[in-house]
């Protein structure tokens, strides 16, 4: 099985001490598109950035024969727009972070990176269909650029965060909206009473578990564009 992942190498070879025997993993660091990739992704602006280089990517890892796509964002910017380009299933990290979530637990709180990506947050479990389920959505208050550095007081600020979301919202599972901050889950885990929801890492078992079963998104639901679709049998 060969999965590709859309992100860094260092994240490349986290994943790689995760995977399953026989998987394949690569990011395509030599491929040089069109699109630029942000440094972080903390608004809407930046989403449209990435989702280019995300669409890209994609369709070049469907030409070079991946079985499957991890992306790296939690927001999953442009992970629908690659489902209409190609067949191979492409995984978005906070799509399968939330609704895992939405089966282990009632109710479960998203800790996103600032005050700013709120509203995101909120737009985004509004669009899987979760929003009764989700106890409270709080800014951690860090940019993604310095959670990334994992420096012991930014690690104990997110201890408290997430305890003040089990007693204070009722959270009985917790969900990292930033891949970065999923980094930190095993760190953190045996200091939090309740099960968190590491979205880097279960993306790849959710890739592993699609192209295993051979299933990948409707052609319905995701169907390639008419003008590109009519260019290709022209």
């Amino acid at each position: 099985m060969r999965l590709c992942f859309l992100g860094t190498n260092e994240r490349l070879n986290y994943l790689r001490l995760h995977a399953s025997p026989a998987v394949e993993l690569d990011n395509m660091d030599n491929f040089k598109g069109t699109a630029s990739r942000p440094v972080s992704i903390e608004s809407r602006m930046e989403e449209l950035e990435l989702a280019q280089w995300i669409i890209e990517r994609s369709i070049e890892a469907e030409r070079r024969g991946f079985d499957g796509v991890i992306t790296g964002c939690f927001a999953d910017p442009g992970v629908d727009a690659a489902r209409e380009r190609v067949r191979i299933p492409i995984i978005g990290p906070g799509e399968t972070a939330l609704l895992t979530a939405r089966m282990l637990a009632h109710h479960f709180s998203v800790i996103t990176p600032l005050k700013e990506t709120v509203p995101i947050a909120r737009e985004q479990v509004r669009r899987i269909g979760i929003d009764p389920f989700v106890a409270s959505i709080r800014p951690f208050g860090i940019s993604v650029e310095l959670i990334r550095e994992g420096d012991p007081a930014t690690v104990q600020s997110l201890v408290d965060l997430a305890n003040r979301c089990i007693e204070e919202d009722g959270a009985e599972l917790l969900v990292f909206g930033c891949a970065s901050m999923s980094l930190l889950t095993d760190e953190l885990q045996p200091r939090i009473g309740v099960p968190i929801i590491n979205s880097v890492k279960l993306s790849l078992r959710a890739a592993e578990m699609m192209v295993g079963a051979g299933l990948t998104h409707s052609p319905v639901t995701f169907p390639q564009p008419v003008k590109i679709a009519a260019g290709a049998q022209s």
